[in-house]
């Protein structure tokens, strides 16, 4: 871990860190595969919204200062947003003229032999299931830009504390997973840094990784499939779908066919002929 600290990163530290350790029931794994210096990219799955400060906590454990690459919406929020900046994290403009920027910041902490923490997902599950979502392709990108492997964490057990969909039970003393994997090395990309089908290969390489741990995870307490409760979260998806609906064009109505005159039938024991 670099010997200079942000003051809010050290502050953090010794309060915020010391709580969730108390707090929670932590399950920590693989922090071997974490290397102790120089630049580590650590790509998670994302299922609930304790999940920054779960992996957050474990990438500290292995003893380096995770650097996350976090929606800019969460930079304006009163507090978060001052913390955020404070400890130098990395606004995703999505959707901008901006968002490449994400990376090329990402890219220069990774250079400066830092770790960054990515949501290959780019956003928490709201599956009944928490299945896992489509991947971005933002860590691959950063991967073959730098040459540097991916390490695959899966965490599991924030969706039973803090989800967008069914809101937040802060019961202590629930069981919290984070398990890193062995490293993805992107050597057989190497040179394919501009190459959409390679982006696809490893987005899809390393998923299935975090696929496979997480597999592992669900065993050790399985997971019954709910559906969104949180009325908040439920009440934008209802707005959402109703404005879908609106802004949906009426489509015309088919021609109908010209009236045929049915054939008269004969009457009952009459011959028509």
């Amino acid at each position: 871990m670099p010997t200079k600290r942000e003051p809010v990163y050290a502050f953090g530290e010794y309060t915020l860190a010391q709580g969730l350790r108390v707090y929670f029931r932590w399950h920590i794994e693989g922090l071997e595969n974490v290397p102790r210096t120089g630049p580590a990219l650590v790509a998670s799955n994302h299922i609930s919204y304790l999940d920054g400060l779960s992996v957050a906590y474990a990438v500290n454990r292995a003893g380096r200062r995770p650097r996350f690459l976090a929606k800019a919406s969460l930079f304006k929020v009163p507090v978060i947003g001052v913390a955020l900046k404070a400890i130098g994290q990395i606004p995703v403009l999505r959707g901008t003229k901006d968002a490449p920027q994400s990376l090329e910041h990402a890219e220069a902490a990774l250079r400066r032999g830092e770790a960054v923490v990515v949501f290959i997902e780019g956003t928490t599950t709201t599956a009944p299931d928490l299945a896992l979502g489509k991947p971005k392709t933002g860590t691959a990108r950063l991967a073959l830009a730098t040459g540097y492997d991916v390490i695959p964490c899966a965490t599991w057990g924030g969706q039973w504390v803090w989800t967008k969909h069914l809101g937040v039970n802060m019961r202590p003393r629930q069981d919290i997973w984070v398990r890193f994997g062995p490293p993805v090395s992107m050597a057989p990309w190497a040179g394919r840094e501009s190459d959409r089908q390679a982006w696809q290969q490893v987005s899809e390489t390393v998923m299935g990784r975090i696929g496979g741990m997480l597999d592992e995870l669900r065993q050790l307490k399985p997971w019954t499939p709910q559906a969104p409760t949180r009325k908040k979260f439920v009440a934008e998806q209802q707005a959402r779908a109703a404005a879908g609906a609106a802004a949906e064009p009426a489509r015309p109505e088919a021609p109908q066919p010209a009236a045929e005159h049915p054939a008269v039938e004969p009457a009952s024991g009459v011959d028509p002929g």
